[in-house]
C-alpha cells in the first residue's frame, strides 16, 4: 500500500486512529502505537489547552502553594527540587491537568516569586540592604533555579 502523503513511498504501517497509511516521514509516536500528524495534533489540542477559567484556576492554585511554601528553596537543594515539584502539582490539579506553555509559564514564575518574596522578606526582616546581598547569594540562586525548573518540567512532563 502506499502512504496516503507521499504516494510514491510504499508502506505498511497504518495510522491508529484513523487507519491511514503513513510512511515513515509521517509517523508520529502516539499512545498506542503510530499516528498520522492530524490525529497526533488532535489528541494534544485537549491536553495543551485550556479554558480561561482553568488559567485562572491554575494560577491561583500555584500562587498559593508557592506564598505557603517559598521558605523551601533557601534550606536544603532537595527541598527545591520538592518545592519546584509540589508547585507544578498545585498547577496542574488547579487547571484540570493542563500541560500547555501558558501553564508552564504560570508554574515557573509562581515558584521564582514565591521564593523571592519569602527570601526578600526574611532578609528585610534580618536588617534591610542585606536584602540584595542575600538574594545574590549562589545558593539562594540554584535554589531558586532549581524550583523554577522542576515546577515547569512537572507540569511539562509529568
Amino acid at each position: 500500500m502506499q502512504c496516503a502523503r507521499h504516494p510514491q513511498v510504499e508502506t505498511y504501517v497504518r495510522c491508529s486512529k484513523c487507519d491511514q497509511p503513513i510512511c515513515p516521514k509521517c509517523m508520529v509516536a502516539g499512545p498506542v502505537g503510530m499516528r498520522c500528524r492530524d490525529c497526533r495534533r488532535q489528541n494534544l489540542d485537549t491536553i495543551m489547552r485550556g479554558s480561561p477559567a482553568q488559567y485562572l484556576l491554575g494560577a491561583l492554585c500555584a500562587f498559593g502553594s508557592a506564598l505557603l511554601l517559598g521558605w523551601m528553596p533557601h534550606l536544603l537543594i532537595w527541598l527545591a527540587i520538592m518545592y519546584g515539584w509540589v508547585v507544578g502539582e498545585a498547577t496542574l490539579r488547579g487547571s484540570g491537568r493542563k500541560r500547555g506553555l501558558g501553564m508552564q509559564i504560570i508554574a515557573g514564575l509562581a515558584a521564582a516569586v514565591g521564593a523571592v518574596v519569602w527570601q526578600l522578606g526574611g532578609a528585610l526582616l534580618a536588617g534591610g540592604l542585606s536584602a540584595l546581598v542575600l538574594l545574590a547569594s549562589p545558593w539562594v540562586l540554584v535554589g531558586l533555579g532549581l524550583s523554577v525548573f522542576f515546577a515547569v518540567m512537572h507540569v511539562r512532563y509529568i
